[in-house]
């Protein structure tokens, strides 16, 4: 399975492990809803510049304020902490901003297989946004999941929940891997270089928490990897993430292999 289709699974996934749980829930109570309709936006004006050469532009100054619609995250995110009954609507949320990422990533003006190498240059400016976005979401659906993991009870904790978890955390990881792989891309202009490491840096408590201890591994080699490309701002960025995941214990999902 590609990454993109893991990660179409992530919302039916949620709903099936979250079966008979009730919480207080941080995201807004219109934010799933919120992100439906900028979503919608984003599609709507999409589909007008089928025919065109190029994508929607963060630039345009038409174009760029309904993109940004779609990154608010206020209106959308709320701000933590997240808890199990915010899963549906954050993996809801995460798979529509994975969308976004899909199509930019994959476009292709003649219906050619799409060069991608090409593609993840030319829009990094609305790639980058999208990665920053994610990086936000993404830790916080695993707090969330972690604080649904940590109120199960005893005829909760079945086999098959636990299978739904390792499946969610792994199509939230492979977004992880995604945000390492463009920031490994020596064509990144500065300035998306520092706000993809800055969003690292910000969310890493939240994602060391999550992720279990080879995992966690994995990703700071990946980040090791990007270094020789990185500017000095961005380089400390990424140096911040890769201390906060060594120093952070291990309990809760990380402990889930």
């Amino acid at each position: 399975m590609t990454r993109f289709g893991s990660i179409a699974r992530l919302a039916a996934l949620g709903g099936l492990c979250l079966l008979g749980f009730a919480a207080r829930a941080e995201v807004p109570q219109n934010g799933s809803a919120y992100m439906d309709a900028a979503f919608a936006s984003v599609e709507t004006m999409i589909k007008a510049s089928e025919g065109r050469p190029t994508l929607p532009r963060l630039a345009d100054p038409v174009e760029g304020k309904v993109l940004a619609d779609v990154w608010d995250e206020p209106a959308i995110l709320g701000k933590k902490p997240y808890t199990g009954a915010d899963i549906p609507a954050l993996l809801n949320i995460v798979q529509k901003q994975s969308r976004i990422l899909q199509v930019y990533t994959l476009f292709s003006p003649d219906r050619k297989p799409p060069d991608t190498a090409k593609n993840v240059v030319e829009y990094q400016d609305e790639l980058t946004r999208t990665h920053v976005f994610l990086l936000k979401a993404v830790a916080a659906s695993l707090q969330a999941i972690n604080n649904f993991g940590a109120h199960l009870q005893a005829d909760e904790k079945t086999e098959a929940r636990f299978q739904g978890i390792r499946q969610m955390r792994l199509g939230l990881q492979q977004i992880l891997t995604g945000a390492s792989l463009a920031l490994r891309n020596p064509a990144l202009k500065p300035e998306n270089q520092l706000l993809i490491a800055r969003s690292l840096a910000q969310n890493a408590a939240d994602i060391a928490a999550g992720v279990a201890p080879a995992d966690r591994q994995a990703m700071i080699a990946a980040l090791q990897a990007a270094q020789p490309v990185l500017k000095p701002d961005a380089k400390k960025a990424v140096g911040e993430f890769i201390q906060t995941v060594s120093a952070a214990a291990c309990d809760g999902l990380c402990r889930l292999n």
